[in-house]
């Protein structure tokens, strides 16, 4: 998404305009689910993908019915007839596809910066667009709040509830007037305790799929940025006591905990668990986690709590070296990425 948006960026910059393709919603099986992107150039070139084959070929061409005309469009396509024999895709599922025409004007360069800003600090956000209307584009946060101070009170309550559940993008109708909502959020950020071999892996393969990572180890020679290249952050520590302090952890964090010893799993273990992280997985046997998860029942801590870590940790794939342990741990983190996260909630 951050790539996306970076050159949606540089287009506009250069003073070329865009079309944004954003898969709005789907059932069944389908290439790409909802909130997926593609930005198309003039020239034809794109960034991202909404699945690839003939659907995304026929949104290329589509764009250029948008170039000229200045306008966006909305496509169904139906995966489970007449659309499959056309399309050569027996996806069986159907989905949605949004053509938003994005002007290169000083406006729009100054928002799309603003959404820059926005995923590079790791908040979610729903943009609101008026097509072929006069109201120029704006924000709605996580909490349902509008940075559009002067909008009719029923319409801000209306773009505020349909914004907190939706995760790809949607037309609303309000009295007459057309509005596109499109949902944009960050890949999730991933929290790696432990700075080993594992760890290393696992952070390029998660970084390389969206995920913003993190790691923290208290050892210098481990935690540094030429182990850990494509990290946006490499925190040295002193030791693991209040590790996770200062981190903002909340539905779209994850926790993977790899240290080097048994003690500072459980040690670290401790700490996620009175997080909010939407994820948190440990690795170790299955006799290692009954010893810690023994010693924090103790502690006070209940059974459903630890019926959420995953641990072992990853998939089951007979994974073996870091490398194979790291694909299977980035994609229980897809997954989890994928089905795991939760409606927004007003506060």
């Amino acid at each position: 998404m951050r790539i996306l948006i970076d050159t949606l960026c540089t287009t506009l910059a250069r003073q070329e305009p865009c079309v944004l393709a954003t898969v709005g919603s789907q059932s069944g099986s389908t290439p790409r689910v909802a909130g997926a992107r593609m930005l198309v150039r003039a020239d034809g070139t794109i960034c991202g993908t909404i699945g690839g084959g003939i659907v995304e070929s026929e949104a290329i061409s589509e764009a250029k019915t948008c170039f000229a005309s200045k306008q966006g469009m909305q496509r169904h396509f139906d995966l489970s007839n007449a659309d499959a024999s056309v399309t050569d895709m027996i996806c069986g599922g159907a989905m949605e596809l949004y053509m938003e025409y994005i002007e290169a004007s000083a406006e729009n360069l100054h928002f799309f910066r603003q959404l820059q800003e926005a995923l590079q600090g790791g908040r979610r956000v729903v943009v609101v667009s008026n097509p072929g209307g006069t109201i120029p584009r704006f924000f709605v946060d996580q909490r349902g709040q509008c940075s559009k101070p002067d909008l009719d009170a029923e319409l801000n309550q209306l773009l505020s509830q349909t914004a907190t559940a939706l995760t790809g993008a949607t037309l609303l109708d309000f009295r007459g007037t057309r509005f596109f909502l499109s949902s944009f959020a960050v890949g999730g950020t991933l929290v790696l305790v432990g700075a080993g071999h594992v760890a290393a892996c696992t952070a390029e393969a998660a970084a390389r799929v969206g995920f913003q990572v993190t790691v923290l180890d208290d050892r210098a020679e481990f935690a540094n940025l030429e182990r850990f290249p494509l990290a946006s952050e490499v925190r040295v520590l002193p030791d693991f006591t209040h590790c996770l302090d200062g981190l903002a952890l909340d539905q779209d964090s994850y926790i993977v905990i790899v240290t080097r010893g048994h003690m500072h799993d459980q040690e670290v273990l401790e700490q996620a668990l009175r997080t909010q992280a939407g994820y948190i997985g440990m690795i170790g046997s299955r006799r290692k986690r009954n010893a810690i998860y023994t010693q924090l029942l103790d502690r006070g801590f209940k059974e459903a709590q630890l019926e959420q870590v995953r641990c072992p940790i990853g998939m089951a794939i007979e994974a073996d070296t870091p490398e194979e342990i790291a694909i299977s741990i980035v994609g229980e983190l897809i997954y989890q990425r994928a089905t795991g996260r939760r409606a927004w909630h007003l506060a």
